[in-house]
């Protein structure tokens, strides 16, 4: 036995010695060099059917098909939105994603909005990664950690991250027994995974925003992990036509609702990264392009069994009425929310209701009002809830939904800062709040309609208040109202509105008056 052992032993070392000196002399494999494109969307929200706003997703997957060496990746809030999203639950817009060919896609918040046992039923109609490296439920990943891309050689690798916020901006029942990750330790872990396992280009595919929301933005991301050599992002609805540099890091994201679409290139000699560069396709190009037959027969048989059902008339209306984020829905009072917050009111039959301005996503226009628009107005198959509140924890939530308004020099709203789906459109009430205070201590009046004036530190007065189960339930900070009792839970948001707007038509403009700021009651003085 020793001695076959030692001669095992002797043919081992032979072997080894001739293979080294074999390799002598020879050249080693070249470290590869090649142009990379990336090719990106984010926020979609369902649009996937071109006009004169939206590319539509036939001619993005053309645009992709016809690019030498390109990844089309998408960076969240994609399966939910409009009707053609919601009424299949995502199933359309997944398999449209596929056939385009989207190698992969972050999961956004309001991706979770058909529950999360939904997402593993769409990743697998996708065949393509969900990438959440920082999300988990029962202790093990959620949906997919990392893929790596092969192209002429370079090895792009992706990780998948998502604000920790979603805990909040997600309905609570909706992400039950998920839980978020620190993503900026997940983060560095999947950095070094992929570089280990030999990939030239990281890349973080995130729905994390460049700021606004609480929770870590990919700027801090990548301050904090220049590991990474590009961020895909979404969230924040931000616009970065160039990108923007933070730590040699390369941050990249088109704004929203499919209007561009992103384009990084990446220049790679010898295994190392030497350019690397962003700009948004100008729509123009894009809506110029021939779209790809496969994408618009899918696109059109499709939209062909919605058309019956989403063009039913429920109302008219005689004005428009804007959804406009801000100055809009998320900073100000606006026909539209007190629209809306009165059509929740009269359905519930509570003594006040409120709507959170991240809820509303449409315009009302001047005609006729279809079931399609009221659905493009109250996507997120939200129902209405009642609860029953005091004065003072009343304003609390008000205090919530004024949290995020942000004053400049002169004390006037930055709009631009401002926008949070939190702020309120309320009906049954006025509010009056100084947005200059510092957070918690805005609020200044609360007057029921009737002029009764409520007491802010009255904890004894029962008020029954009427809004989404999305914001009922804990959503958007609204904590104080999770854990009260339902008093009542009524059927869905978007039938109230249509309900109303049946019975009110033809529609008018909601009178203003009912969020009022500290300089306009100085003024009324």
């Amino acid at each position: 036995m020793r001695k076959n052992t030692a001669v095992v032993l002797f043919v081992t070392v032979l072997t080894l010695l001739f293979a080294a000196l074999s390799g002598c002399g020879q050249t080693p494999l070249a470290a590869p060099t090649a142009e990379i494109v990336i090719l990106h969307t984010n926020d979609t929200h369902g649009r996937v059917i071109g006009d004169e706003y939206v590319i539509g997703i036939d001619r993005i997957a053309a645009l992709h098909k016809n690019t030498p060496n390109s990844i089309l990746l998408d960076a969240g809030d994609t399966l939910h939105g409009l009707p053609i999203a919601t009424l299949s639950r995502g199933a359309d817009i997944t398999a449209l994603m596929k056939a385009a060919g989207y190698a992969a896609m972050a999961l956004g918040n309001h991706d979770f909005n058909y529950g999360w046992a939904r997402l593993p039923e769409l990743r697998e109609i996708a065949g393509f990664p969900f990438l959440a490296s920082n999300v988990e439920r029962d202790g093990s990943l959620f949906l997919d950690d990392t893929v790596i891309i092969e192209i002429d050689g370079v090895k792009v690798g992706l990780f998948g991250l998502i604000t920790e916020d979603t805990e909040y901006s997600a309905m609570p029942e909706y992400v039950r027994g998920i839980v978020f990750d620190d993503p900026i330790g997940t983060a560095r872990a999947k950095a070094a995974l992929l570089r280990g396992q030999g990939v030239h280009v990281v890349v973080a595919l995130c729905h994390m925003g460049v700021g606004l929301d609480r929770g870590v933005t990919s700027i801090q991301l990548a301050r904090e992990v220049p590991e990474i050599d590009i961020i895909i992002d979404g969230h924040s609805h931000t616009a970065l036509p160039d990108g923007i540099t933070e730590a040699d890091v390369l941050i990249v994201q088109t704004g929203d609702y499919g209007n561009s679409l992103g384009r990084v290139v990446i220049s790679v000699e010898n295994g190392e990264i030497t350019s690397k560069s962003a700009s948004l396709i100008p729509f123009e190009d894009a809506q110029n392009t021939e779209p790809d037959e496969t994408v618009a027969a899918m696109l059109s048989e499709i939209t062909a069994n919605l058309d019956a059902l989403l063009n039913e008339p429920v109302g008219e209306s005689r004005v428009e009425m804007s959804s406009a984020r801000a100055p809009g829905v998320r900073t100000q009072e606006m026909p539209l929310g007190s629209l809306v917050a009165d059509a929740y009111r009269e359905a519930s039959g509570a003594d006040i209701a409120i709507a959170n301005g991240g809820d509303i996503r449409a315009d009302i226009l001047p005609g006729v009002v279809t079931k399609g628009g009221i659905i493009s107005v109250l996507p997120f198959g939200n129902t209405l809830m009642v609860k029953t509140v005091t004065p003072a924890l009343l304003r609390e939530v008000l205090e919530n939904g004024v949290s995020g308004i942000i004053v400049d020099a002169n004390g006037d709203i930055d709009h631009e800062q401002s926008p949070q789906g939190r702020f309120l459109q309320v009906s049954g009430f006025n509010f009056a709040y100084n947005p200059a205070a510092p957070e918690g201590e805005r609020i200044l009046s609360i007057t029921l309609d009737g002029g009764r004036s409520l007491p802010l530190n009255d904890d004894a007065t029962k008020i029954t208040l009427a809004g989404s189960n999305y914001v009922m339930t804990g959503g958007d900070y609204y904590t104080m109202l999770g854990g009260l009792p339902v008093e009542r839970e009524l059927g869905a948001a978007d039938e109230a509105l249509a309900a109303y707007v049946a019975r009110h038509s033809p529609l008018t403009a909601p009178e203003t008056g009912r969020i009022i700021t500290a300089t306009e009651t100085q003024q009324a003085a």
